[in-house]
């Protein structure tokens, strides 16, 4: 009688493969919970800051928190926020703070003078005051994909840092100066004011497109400004340029609060009933590049008064303070009405110039010929 061989090996088989199955191990599964941090648990190493230029490149505070608990071993991304306390109320509390993203797993953060003297000038904070500054730790759970997840956000306690900030110059290196922060050119704080708009005058020189950046410091190892797309500014270091489409001289401005910048190719008249073009003319200037200076020599009125004009508009133009200091009265940042006309002090041929080369401290002469 013949035996079925077949049958012993088939059923081996079987059961070597319900073996293997029953002994799979499963793949693992995750609970997670809401994040969770205790009370206390952001600390900062001072309670306040006086910022000086003498502490620029000194750790001046650090931050530090421990990791958040979202009930399975989770990448977590921590950002640092930063507002001043009338923005932390109502229901858009924090909605105009300044976030800083530090990546996964990170649980402290110290700053340079520098740095954080830029923050706090960017959140409006007055320089040489003492001010509050409100601080916390946002954290958000990824995805295995490192998307954001459906957890919601959780963030640590408040905590409250005085802070006394500078007024700081922001560098424009660019192409047109070889790209070196030492020797670029700086623009200043527009007015007490408006402390986080930096506002001044660049003569670009070579012809077609010119790009440049802001730097906090005069060099590339700090904040630097580039292009952010669609009129604002990006602190990524990889940036782009931010850009003019040709040469001429330029007032640029920088904004630090809303991270915003512009660039008005400008060209430079006297208007008013003193010049020889009265009130419906303006008198051309002429730019030296080498001193960087607007001139015109003419015949000058002293029963009329006058005023400096950017491109033929009010919008750009300069009259005198009440200490006969050249100011603003037009400007695309605000309108100062307190402004008076500039007069001369008696008819005559004169030779007058326009100086906006020291950010913040424009001025003019006047040289009787």
């Amino acid at each position: 009688m013949k035996q079925n061989i077949l049958a012993p090996l088939f059923y081996a088989a079987l059961l070597g493969a319900l073996l293997a199955f029953g002994c799979a191990k499963p793949k693992p599964q995750f609970y997670w919970s809401n994040g969770r941090y205790g009370d206390s648990v952001l600390t900062a190493s001072q309670s306040s800051v006086t910022l000086t230029s003498a502490n620029d490149s000194t750790q001046v505070i650090t931050f530090g928190w421990p990791s958040a608990n979202y009930g399975f071993p989770a990448a977590v991304t921590y950002t640092l926020q930063f507002d001043v306390p009338s923005d932390t109320l109502g229901t858009a509390a924090w909605g105009k703070a300044t976030s800083i993203n530090l990546g996964t797993d990170v649980n402290s953060y110290s700053y340079l003078g520098t740095d954080f003297n830029s923050l706090c000038n960017a959140l409006s904070m007055v320089p040489g005051t003492p001010d509050t500054l409100l601080v916390r730790i946002k954290s958000a759970a990824l995805q295995d994909n490192g998307s954001t997840s459906v957890i919601p956000a959780v963030y640590t306690n408040v905590v409250a840092v005085i802070v006394t900030p500078y007024a700081l110059d922001l560098y424009v290196p660019g192409a047109y100066q070889g790209w070196s922060p030492p020797t670029a050119p700086t623009i200043a704080p527009f007015s007490t004011a408006f402390s986080y708009v930096y506002e001044g005058y660049i003569y670009m020189s070579p012809a077609g497109l010119n790009y440049f950046k802001y730097t906090s410091a005069p060099d590339w190892n700090h904040i630097n400004y580039g292009d952010g797309g669609n009129g604002t500014m990006s602190t990524n270091g990889a940036a782009a340029g931010l850009s003019v489409p040709d040469s001429g001289y330029y007032e640029v401005t920088a904004n630090l609060k809303s991270l915003t910048w512009t660039a008005t190719k400008t060209v430079w008249g006297i208007i008013g009933d003193a010049t020889p073009g009265g009130w419906t003319s303006d008198t051309k200037m002429i730019f030296n590049p080498t001193t960087q200076l607007w001139t015109v020599t003419c015949n000058m009125s002293a029963g009329g008064s006058w005023k400096f004009r950017a491109n033929g508009e009010w919008v750009i133009d300069f009259g005198v303070d009440g200490n006969g200091n050249l100011a603003y009265s037009d400007n695309p940042i605000y309108y100062n009405a307190a402004t008076a006309n500039i007069t001369v002090p008696s008819d005559g041929n004169y030779t007058i110039t326009l100086n906006l080369t020291s950010s913040g401290h424009y001025s003019y002469s006047l040289q009787k010929n």
